[in-house]
């Protein structure tokens, strides 16, 4: 792996638990804080897009080459329930669904306990580094 996952700025920040990870598929949980909270108690809708953008990136990102690096083109995510802070963790599924030589394209599942509350499609572009 390039880079050492609780290493990642952003993935201390949060606190994400890296669960599971091969070529093709990852999975990473994130527990609750009442910082992530919106109006009604529900968790925002950019934890939920955050979570999900950063458990693909771990389908892609620890087999790049030191030449490679990514970046994100496009995602998109429906959300289908609310979450919620009393019902426990978030943990998100990613599978790879297309990599090819410049573009990779992932879909993500985001459950609480057993019940899905988002999924998303998301895109990255594999660059060469600078």
């Amino acid at each position: 792996m390039r880079a050492a996952f609780p290493e990642v700025p952003a993935n201390r920040f949060f606190n994400f638990q890296l669960l599971a990870h091969t070529d093709e598929s990852a999975e990473v949980s994130l527990p609750l804080r009442p910082e992530y909270l919106q109006e009604g108690g529900v968790v925002h809708g950019g934890i939920i897009s955050t979570l999900a953008d950063s458990t693909a990136v771990y389908i892609i990102y620890p087999t790049l080459p030191e030449t490679q690096s990514m970046a994100s083109i496009e995602f998109k995510i429906n959300f289908l329930r609310p979450a919620r802070a009393e019902a426990g963790n978030l943990r998100a599924v990613a599978r790879l669904v297309k990599r090819g030589r410049k573009v990779v394209l992932c879909d993500v599942e985001v459950f609480q306990q057993d019940a899905l509350v988002a999924k998303g499609l998301f895109t990255y572009l594999l660059l060469a580094s600078s």
